[in-house]
């Protein structure tokens, strides 16, 4: 199993922004120094929680700093961005980094951000025009000017082009065809993962859902592949995201946990997902939503303890699920960062080398 970085990034609102920012530079350089192989980095405009409006400019300034740890959108939000501009910006990412790139796709919930954009809250055609950016991005990283792109949301076209002067040709990615895509996935039928099946792109599965939820994201991702008769996926492919914390002992790993900016993150997505809207958070559907609180999230989502307490709980979640490629730590904020330099260590040298196929 490879292990990798997904920062959302989580930061108290009250925490410096350019503090946040170099110690998530200095996470990622750091992890690659102790063999993390990719760090996922989010896009959010308007909670302070989660500080990170741009994240190919992030991404730019730490592939700068490093050389071998690959890098993805987490997601790019595509209906925040024109397709051409997602087009050629991650192109050029692409090239900066000489192909150590991966393109997350994704679409938000948070009211805020939607009213930023004068966007629609409607899950579907936030969804729809989701789908519709990742078609033109595609069609663009791969069709010779000049072409026509007609869609409910976007025309794209370029309709002269002059081949002497260049003109007309818009900046393509340094993979050929184009970098991985890959998809965010939440629910446990998710269309999303469906459509990842279909079309071969990359499965993300989200950090706050319990393992049978997990389990459901293969499922319904290999069912898309079947669908769209491909081969049986490769679960090497599987990117699964979860809250991490390692101590040196289980009782003084949950004390952290349950007393620092970790657990405080967790009744932020409380706060902010609201009453009615928890059901994917829960291990047994019955459970009231004001059970769904911070110390559950910690006890029964996250992965809390010793080294082998917390080796113990993701070999169940490999073998429940039957087995993925890489996992993605959650980048916390480093509130206690002698502790959070050794969660890093203690989870890439003891933790990780502990798990497979039985």
């Amino acid at each position: 199993m490879e292990l990798g970085y997904f920062l959302m990034p989580v930061h108290p609102p009250e925490k410096d922004f350019t503090q946040s920012l170099e110690e998530d530079l200095e996470l990622i350089v750091r992890a690659e120094a102790l063999g993390y192989t990719e760090a996922w980095i989010g896009q959010h405009h308007s909670v302070k929680w989660e500080p990170m409006p741009s994240n190919d400019v992030f991404i730019a300034n730490a592939m700068a700093r490093t050389s071998t740890i690959k890098f993805g959108t987490g997601v790019t939000i595509a209906p925040f961005h024109h397709p051409v501009n997602v087009a050629v910006r991650l192109s050029m990412l692409d090239h900066l980094s000489r192909g150590r790139l991966m393109c997350g796709f994704g679409q938000t919930g948070i009211p805020t951000d939607l009213s930023l954009f004068d966007l629609p809250a409607d899950p579907r055609t936030l969804g729809l025009m989701t789908v519709e950016s990742i078609n033109m991005v595609l069609k663009l990283w791969t069709t010779d000017a000049p072409f026509d792109f007609k869609g409910d949301y976007w025309h794209i076209h370029i309709d002269e082009t002059r081949p002497d002067i260049g003109m007309g040709q818009i900046l393509r990615p340094y993979q050929k065809p184009h970098p991985p895509v890959a998809m965010a996935i939440l629910k446990g039928t998710s269309m999303a993962a469906r459509m990842a099946g279909q079309r071969g792109f990359l499965p993300v599965s989200t950090n706050l859902v319990p393992m049978s939820t997990l389990a459901q994201h293969w499922e319904t991702f290999s069912a898309g592949a079947a669908e769209a008769g491909r081969d049986a996926p490769d679960r090497s492919t599987w990117r699964v995201a979860r809250n991490i914390f390692v101590g040196e002992s289980t009782e003084e790993a949950f004390d952290f946990a349950l007393n620092s900016a970790f657990g405080q993150s967790f009744d932020y997505l409380i706060r902010l997902i609201g009453p009615g809207r928890l059901d994917g958070w829960k291990e047994d559907p019955d459970m009231p939503d004001e059970e769904v609180t911070a110390e559950y999230a910690v006890r029964r989502l996250a992965i809390v303890g010793d080294p082998e307490e917390c080796t113990r709980r993701l070999q169940e979640i490999y073998d429940l699920t039957g087995g993925f490629g890489t996992l993605l730590a959650i980048g916390h904020d480093w509130d206690d960062k002698p502790r959070w330099l050794r969660s890093m260590e203690l989870l890439k040298n003891e933790v990780i080398p502990a798990i497979g196929d039985s």
